[in-house]
C-alpha cells in the first residue's frame, strides 16, 4: 500500500487525489445504497451543524497537532468547516467518487477516495482522525480503529461521532414521520459500549463520551423527498410515501422543529 506524504509538499498531489485514487470498491455495510447516485441530493441538502464543527475544533486543539483526516467525508461539509476554524491541513476520504466530485473546495483542503481500513498515510503522521455518523457504514469498525491508531501521532486524537439507541428513537423529524427507520437504524448502528471497547482494544486510552445537540427548522420536505438521509432508502416505499405525505401536510400548517443529536467518543493515542 502506498503511504502518501502529509506535509505542505503533498498538496500538489492531494489536489488531484480523486483522479489518482484506486477504483477498488470500498466495502460498506450499506451495500443496498448507491452513494454515487445519491451524491447530488447530499450535496444539495446536507449542510452540517455548527455544534459538530465546534466539538471537533475543540478536540483538535487538544491533539498533538498535524494534519486532520475525516473518514466518510461525503461532500466535505465538516472537512471544509474545520479549515474555516483554523485547521492548517485537512484531508477528506470517502468511497464514493461522485460525493468527492461535489465536495466543498477550500484552501488547505484535499480529498481522496479510499478505505477506512487501509489509510494511505504513513505511520504516526496525522494529528486528528474523525468521522461523523459514518462508523455504522463500515464493515469493520475494529479494523478501522487499528488503522487509525497506526496513522495517528502519539497524542493524536480519534473521534467517532455516532447515535445512541435513545437518539435514534427520538430523532426529529425522521423517527416521527418514518418510524420504520427506527428498527433499521438500531440494527445497523454499533452500541456505544462496543465502539468504546474496540477503540480501547486498538490501543487508545481513556475513551471519553459526550453528547451534544441543536435544533433546526424544517420549512421544506425536499431533503426528505430526495432521501438525503440513508435510512430513508432502507425502508419499504409504502412507509416512505406515508411519512412524506404526513410531513408535507404538517408543513402546510407551518415550519417544523428538528433536532440533531450526536454522541462523541474520543480518545488519544498515548
Amino acid at each position: 500500500m502506498n503511504h502518501w506524504p502529509t506535509g505542505i509538499g503533498a498538496w500538489g498531489w492531494a489536489q488531484t487525489a480523486i483522479e489518482l485514487a484506486t477504483q477498488t470498491n470500498v466495502g460498506s455495510s450499506d451495500s443496498t445504497i448507491a452513494y454515487d447516485s445519491v451524491a447530488p441530493h447530499y450535496a444539495r441538502h446536507r449542510s452540517g451543524h455548527a455544534f459538530v464543527t465546534e466539538t471537533l475544533h475543540d478536540l483538535q486543539a487538544k491533539s498533538a497537532g498535524g494534519p486532520t483526516l475525516e473518514i466518510g467525508c461525503g461532500t466535505g461539509v465538516y472537512a471544509a468547516a474545520l479549515t474555516r476554524t483554523g485547521a492548517h491541513s485537512v484531508f477528506g476520504m470517502d468511497p464514493s467518487r461522485q460525493m468527492l466530485r461535489r465536495a466543498a473546495k477550500g484552501k488547505r483542503l484535499a480529498y481522496l477516495q479510499g478505505r477506512a481500513t487501509s489509510l494511505p498515510f504513513a505511520d504516526q503522521s496525522l494529528g486528528t482522525i474523525f468521522s461523523v455518523n459514518v462508523i455504522h457504514h463500515l464493515d469493520s469498525a475494529d479494523g478501522y480503529f487499528r488503522e487509525a491508531f497506526r496513522a495517528l501521532k502519539p497524542g493524536g486524537i480519534l473521534c467517532t461521532a455516532t447515535d445512541s439507541p435513545a437518539i435514534i428513537e427520538r430523532r426529529q423529524p425522521l423517527s416521527h414521520y418514518w418510524p420504520a427507520t427506527v428498527p433499521v437504524e438500531l440494527d445497523r448502528y454499533h452500541s456505544l459500549e462496543t465502539l468504546s471497547t474496540e477503540m480501547t482494544q486498538a490501543g487508545f486510552t481513556r475513551v471519553e463520551e459526550c453528547e451534544s445537540r441543536s435544533e433546526f427548522t424544517v420549512t421544506d420536505s425536499g431533503a426528505y423527498r430526495d432521501k438525503a438521509f440513508s435510512c430513508l432508502q432502507l425502508i419499504p416505499e409504502a412507509d416512505f410515501a406515508r411519512g412524506l405525505r404526513a410531513m408535507e401536510t404538517d408543513l402546510r400548517r407551518g415550519p417544523l422543529t428538528g433536532v440533531s443529536e450526536l454522541v462523541f467518543l474520543s480518545a488519544k493515542r498515548a
